[in-house]
């Protein structure tokens, strides 16, 4: 898994298109490298305790590992804001969520060929 540096991650605040699922917010943005590349934004704000931030960090990636398939081919940068509902959740949880990001990326890139 490929990760952002931090100038590549405040352009993605600033240029990137949002979508939300009930556990993520999910920015992304086109690149040309035809290979994801993702960056976890978790604050102290979200959680206190750095054991919960790691931890969902790692639900998260296992998650995307798992069930994303489809964004190994994908070419975009993608920044992972998780929301506070995703404690206490499990891997399994975010299937629902992995597979609206591909969806949604799918058709986006499917926008930008045509």
């Amino acid at each position: 898994m490929n990760t952002l540096k931090s100038s590549q991650i405040k352009d993605i605040l600033k240029e990137g298109r949002s979508i939300k699922t009930d556990h993520l917010i999910v920015l992304f943005r086109k690149n040309n490298l035809g290979k994801p590349r993702f960056a976890f934004i978790i604050s102290k704000k979200f959680s206190k305790k750095a054991v919960d931030r790691n931890r969902t960090k790692r639900i998260i990636k296992e998650a995307l590992r798992l069930y994303g398939e489809a964004l190994k081919n994908i070419g975009y940068d993608i920044v992972l804001i998780p929301k506070r509902e995703i404690l206490g959740k499990k891997t399994s949880d975010l299937l629902a969520d992995v597979k609206l990001i591909e969806t949604k990326l799918e058709k986006d890139a499917e926008k930008i060929t045509d």
